[in-house]
């Protein structure tokens, strides 16, 4: 989904052009939406669409959409999630419609290279439920609001981000770390889901579900449900009595609540960014070399070594599963 997105589009589009090829026209469908931009994107995502009929890639674009109203403030609130969610939802259409596709891939506006994409694919081989890029902007990683480290807490905005210890060494290694949940750019979730359970191909398995907090919109869940059985898979925001997050956040925490599919991972190979200068900086200075010897060797030798964002004081590393928001009161970093 796009909105004023004229500085990375044809970057982007030259960029997905080149995975299209890669994977195969007849492999893939395209689904986008504009909504209420005021600069060129319209005519960049209508110039796509030819391009993706002359390559013969099925497609949905769809510009100055207004099916979904944008709130008269964008400010980060309930009204902006609401509205982040439907659009998302929208953007789905197609494939709740026609099903017949594996992996979901959905991007944010973002700078990213169609390699860094393939790659995205074949994390852990290809044996996970959802996996995630990170992104970056100024001093850091950029969305530390939405990922959450294997054991649910809170992770710092620098390298290696983890001071959980296999999400630490995973980093260190540059290879897939489990995280409790991720968005960070771009992402690649398994399909099925998102499509209804009579177009489910028997994929989901049926084991007991865990339990779900009281404060989750789906409580109380039937007795019999499976993860074959259980809704499709949608954005949300949050219910009134959970914590307020982001419909990035509620989407992976679904995706274990609902269907108790858990594999989930951030791959640290995958870079991505909004601005160009930021992109250039952590997708190729920060990863020469010699930078990544001066930080794996001097800078962090160990995790304590980790500057961490902290909800609650020091002292209280906080756990977060859904049902309530952070203890405490001020953010600290240390």
């Amino acid at each position: 989904m796009f909105y004023n997105n004229a500085y990375v589009l044809p970057y982007w589009i030259a960029e997905v052009s080149k995975l299209i090829n890669y994977l195969g026209p007849d492999n893939v469908f395209v689904s986008i939406v504009e909504s209420y931009s005021s600069d060129d994107s319209p005519a960049l995502l209508r110039a796509f669409e030819t391009k993706l009929q002359a390559m013969s890639v099925p497609n949905r674009i769809l510009t100055h959409d207004t099916s979904v109203p944008r709130p008269p403030s964008m400010v980060t609130g309930p009204p902006r999630i609401n509205f982040l969610a439907a659009t998302r939802n929208l953007v789905l259409e197609p494939l709740i419609v026609h099903g017949g596709y594996d992996r979901v891939l959905f991007s944010n506006d973002v700078f990213v290279e169609a390699e860094s994409i393939v790659e995205l694919l074949q994390t852990n081989r290809g044996e996970y439920d959802m996996a995630c890029s990170l992104d970056f902007q100024q001093w850091g990683l950029y969305d530390i609001w939405v990922i959450r480290d294997r054991l649910g807490r809170i992770v710092s905005g620098q390298w290696p981000y983890f001071s959980e210890e296999s999400g630490f060494a995973a980093v260190m290694a540059s290879e897939p770390a489990p995280v409790f949940t991720c968005w960070n750019g771009i992402v690649s979730i398994r399909a099925e889901p998102f499509l209804p359970t009579e177009m489910r191909r028997g994929g989901l398995s049926a084991p007991p579900l865990p339990p779900l907090s009281p404060t989750h919109p789906a409580y109380p869940r039937p007795a019999n449900q499976t993860p074959a059985t259980a809704p499709p898979l949608r954005f949300r925001s949050s219910s009134p009595d959970e914590c307020f997050s982001s419909e990035s956040f509620n989407l992976p925490y679904d995706l274990r609540r609902l269907f108790g599919l858990e594999r989930i991972y951030v791959n640290p190979r995958v870079i991505t960014a909004y601005k160009w200068r930021f992109y250039l900086w952590f997708k190729y200075a920060m990863r020469h070399w010699v930078v990544k010897w001066f930080m794996e060797t001097a800078e962090h030798k160990s995790r304590e070594d980790l500057p961490r964002f902290v909800l609650g004081g020091g002292n209280q590393p906080t756990i977060w599963d859904g049902g309530e928001c952070h203890p405490g009161g001020a953010l600290h970093l240390y």
